[in-house]
């Protein structure tokens, strides 16, 4: 198993743990360089340019990484509203149907919402996975009922909108597979985290003493991280897409 996998596996926490403790080895390894190489260092404004500068660039590039993760969350979260939105036209549609054949899609329906429900709850991508491939089953069978049921009357207005809008509603489900496995590159990640640990370093070189100030300050630095991590995980992060649309959907279409 590659690292990738590795890290994706751990805990948010634990993540945000490791990355804390690295500034603070960081920190430390900047202090003993410091204390070992004082008596060549001469340029002090050179050193505080330095480390405001790269503490500088550190916030926008976490900021940057933020915006990604949030803006990843925000497109889960409006694909929700949409495949909601899709499925009730295709539930109001249905209505233009003869009652055998409205029944048996009305029931195939509230199965097909029930599933999408579980996949907004899959926990972990063995879940996610499984609950796509149940949806799929599920799209196969209400396609190719709705082909039977269209059938006779194919050629129709009625027969265009009702296969318009359950097509527009297995197309959105698989756009929210697709922005579930969505996450911000590793390699960004990776170069962030080496260049904090390298910022952390050079904090401790020149403010080596200030222990409280600079543990504070990586404090905020790991929460923050942290956040963009648990934004960057919709089946694993505290930070879940709201599946209230849907579920007021499923309420809705209750018998």
């Amino acid at each position: 198993m590659d690292l990738h996998f590795s890290l994706a596996d751990m805990p948010v926490w634990l993540l945000g743990l490791v990355f804390f403790a690295g500034l603070v080895v960081a920190r430390e390894i900047g202090y003993y360089l410091r204390r070992r190489f004082a008596g060549t260092d001469k340029d002090k404004d050179s050193e505080v340019f330095a480390m405001t500068s790269v503490l500088g660039l550190l916030a926008l590039l976490i900021g940057f990484t933020f915006s990604i993760a949030l803006s990843r969350y925000e497109s889960r979260r409006e694909l929700v509203v949409k495949e909601a939105n899709a499925i009730g036209t295709t539930w109001l549609r249905m209505q233009l149907l003869d009652g055998g054949d409205r029944a048996r899609m009305e029931s195939l329906l509230r199965r097909y919402v029930d599933a999408r429900v579980e996949f907004g709850n899959a926990q972990g991508p063995e879940g996610e996975l499984a609950q796509c491939q149940r949806t799929v089953a599920l799209q196969d069978e209400l396609w190719a009922t709705l082909m039977a049921v269209v059938a006779p009357f194919r050629d129709t207005p009625r027969a265009s909108s009702l296969i318009s809008t359950t097509n527009e509603s297995i197309d959105l489900a698989a756009e929210r597979y697709a922005a579930r496995q969505s996450h911000i590159p590793f390699r960004i990640m990776r170069m962030l985290v080496l260049f904090a640990w390298l910022g952390a370093g050079l904090v401790g070189y020149e403010r080596g003493r200030q222990r409280k100030t600079t543990t504070l300050l990586f404090a905020l630095l790991a929460l923050a991280a942290t956040l963009v991590i648990d934004l960057d995980r919709p089946s694993t992060g505290q930070v879940n897409v709201p599946q209230e649309p849907m579920l007021d959907l499923q309420r809705s279409i209750q018998p």
